[in-house]
Formats: structure tokens, sequence, C-alpha cells
């Protein structure tokens, strides 16, 4: 099989979760790496078939079980794997292998030749599975909505949804992304988010990082307009404790029938709560602050 030159892809957070894993074996760390891993690509080695067509090759254990062989960068692969075929691929689709019954897996390792980390095929399907339920309510969802209302839809997911559990999940790494790219990391977000063209532009966003105090990182994200047929978040406030490695997420709302602003918040957990009325523009900080704890 001739060698083959492949690009190289970075899941730099995904691979210190796992680090981070071996040392603490919780359920919080395991989730972690599979929130990372969800949306990444993966090195699969391959063979050729009967049709000369790349399918994923299974590495066997000393016991006979078969797994599938996945790594998170082309430098956790050996040279022997470099040299062979590799394909890049969504670490959904791998699952989806995984869950298969008819290839009898017994479930995905992970960088075998250093981190060695297994992922069960029982896990494995229940992740398949609700990927799977959330594609169907998304597609279903979708036919349901005018194009304005899907809009509104996914921003309400990224807003609600994706940006806080990024946060939470990625910490300091997350708050250094926003702080150094600024307006052109969030408009990725939602780009990414969207799945297909994203209505919104990187000027349509704002974003201005402010250190308070030893204790007090706080990023300030204005968003876009939005139409008033759901909630939609007009502002968003990330706080930040580099001492404590502990995030905050706030949010001034827009909600559908109001004409004054809600402050909220979504916990580690995912949970949104509405706190109050949002206060003027101009004492949204101070406020913020008061809730973080933080001295003014």
């Amino acid at each position: 099989m001739e060698k083959r030159q492949i690009p190289n892809i970075s899941n730099e957070k995904a691979e210190q979760a796992i680090k981070d894993y071996g040392q603490e074996r919780t359920k919080e760390n395991l989730a972690k790496i599979v929130n990372l891993l969800r949306p990444s690509g993966l090195f699969v080695p391959a063979m050729l078939n009967e049709e000369k067509k790349p399918v994923p090759y299974f590495l066997k254990s000393a016991e006979g079980d078969q797994y599938l062989a996945v790594f998170t960068s082309r430098d956790q692969a050996p040279d022997e794997v470099k040299q062979k075929s590799v394909m890049i691929m969504p670490f959904t689709v791998c699952n989806s292998i995984v869950a298969n019954e008819q290839f009898g897996l017994k479930g995905m390792v992970i960088n075998p030749y250093t981190d060695n980390l297994i992922l069960k095929t029982e896990l494995i399907s229940q992740l398949h599975e609700a990927d799977k339920e959330l594609a169907k309510k998304m597609k279903e969802r979708r036919q349901n909505l005018t194009p304005e209302q899907y809009v509104q839809y996914m921003r309400n997911q990224i807003e609600f949804g994706v940006l806080p559990q990024r946060l939470y999940t990625e910490g300091e790494s997350f708050v250094n992304s926003i702080c150094d790219q600024k307006e052109e990391a969030v408009e990725e977000l939602f780009r990414k988010g969207f799945k297909e063209n994203s209505p919104y532009q990187k000027k349509q966003f704002g974003v201005m990082a402010l250190t308070i105090s030893e204790t007090l990182l706080l990023i300030r994200i204005d968003m876009p307009a939005g139409q008033p047929i759901s909630p939609y978040c007009v502002r968003v406030y990330i706080t930040w404790n580099p001492k404590e490695q502990k995030a905050g997420y706030y949010t001034i709302e827009q909600l559908p029938g109001e004409k004054k602003l809600r402050l909220g918040c979504v916990d580690q957990e995912g949970k949104h709560t509405n706190l109050e009325e949002a206060p003027v523009e101009g004492a949204e900080l101070t406020r913020i602050m008061e809730l973080v704890g933080e001295n003014i």
C-alpha cells in the first residue's frame, strides 16, 4: 500500500482531557472528553477491501476482542500506521461504526499506542442513539419552521447551549480564544453551529474583554439584532476567575412580547435561570460583578 500524505488535525484540548482522565477517572472528566470529541475529526487507519476502497482497520486485543482504533492527531500514530491508508472521520461517524452490531466490536480505542483510552460499545451506542435522535428532531423542527424561525431557533441553541457548554467544558483555553480572536472566534462558533451558511457576519458581533481584578476577567459579547419570535441574547457576559479556574455565563435577553430585557444565567449543568429584570445597559457590568461576588 503506497504511502500517502495526509493533512494533520488538532485535538489538543481533547488530548489534555484524556490525560486528565488518566489521572482522575471521574464521570465528569469522561464527559469532558466526549464533549470535546463530538465536533472533532479523528485519524482512522484503513485497509483496502476487494473493491480497492479503504475501510476502517480493527485492532484485535490479546483476548481476541476487536476495537475501532482512532487517533486524535497524526503525532499519536506510529510510523507503521502513517505509512498505511488513513482516513479522517468525524467522531460521530466513528460512533456509528462501533454501534453497528454486524462488526461485533467491543468499543473504540483512542490513541492505542499512547493513551490507550477505551470507550466501550455500550457508551458509544448511547452517544450514537442520542445523535440520531437529535438529528431527527432537528430535521422535523426545520421542516415545520419558516426560514426566519429556523434561524432564531438555531441562534437560541448556540446562545443558551453551545456557548456556555464550550465555556464550562474548555475553561481557560476557551476564554483565551475569545480574548485573542474576539469577533472572529464568536462568528466561527455561530458558523459551526449552523452547519450551513450562517446568516451572521463578524462585523455584527462585538467583543470587549476587561481585566477587573486578579480574580475576575469579564468578557462582554454584543450579539446581532434578532427576531421577536423566540428568546435571544442581546448581550452575553462571560466571567472567568483565573485563580480558581471558575467560569460564569450571564445573558441579557429579549423575550417575545416583552419590552424590557431580562438578566439570566446558564450554569455548568446547562440549566438556564431567569434571574431578574436587566438593569440599564450602563449598569449591567456592575450587576454582573455583584452576582459573582466581586468587590467594586
